[in-house]
């Protein structure tokens, strides 16, 4: 059984190889072909054309315009920008949300604030003073809330901003 499947396996690699053989073919009208096309003459190039060379800009040093190689310098007046020179006020070390409005207190016409700060501190502040991180000054002090001005920089700006704190309630 062995030997036949061998001789079968023979044979049909013999036909195939036959068959390989018959199929190969005379490739001189392939040559033929090729070396008609590379011997007829190419199309003419065309010339490069010719382009007017423009015509040379100075931009001129002592003219009012700006140079577009130069940075802008905007130099704008900032109405709104907070006064960095001051001394910080204790509460401007915390951020506003961090801050409790507890209670009032009031002497006469003096009215007084009473903060609680996170570590559970509670201050005592008035119109005018300062608190949170955004340069927050108060603006007036009511019995249940407090009026702020903060200013804020938005967009490279600065900017007003009010913002109001109630008083906190204990559950």
């Amino acid at each position: 059984m062995i030997t036949k499947n061998k001789r079968v396996v023979h044979w049909v690699a013999m036909g195939l190889s036959l068959l390989l053989v018959a199929c190969s073919s005379d490739d001189s009208e392939l040559k033929r072909y090729i070396n008609t096309v590379k011997t007829r003459p190419g199309r003419p190039i065309e010339p490069i054309p010719e382009f007017k060379p423009l015509k040379k800009f100075i931009y001129p040093e002592k003219d009012n315009r700006r140079s577009p190689f130069k940075p802008v310098v905007v130099e704008q007046e900032e109405t709104f920008a907070p006064n960095v020179k001051r001394p910080k006020q204790p509460l401007e070390a915390f951020p506003l949300d961090s801050l409790n409005f507890v209670g009032v207190l009031k002497e006469g016409s003096s009215i007084w604030a009473l903060i609680s700060q996170p570590n559970g501190l509670v201050t005592r502040v008035k119109s005018g003073d300062y608190l949170g991180q955004n340069y927050g000054q108060i603006l007036s002090i009511q019995d249940k809330t407090i009026k702020i001005e903060e200013t804020v920089k938005v967009a490279g700006k600065w900017e007003k901003k009010q913002t109001i704190i109630n008083l906190r309630v204990p559950k």
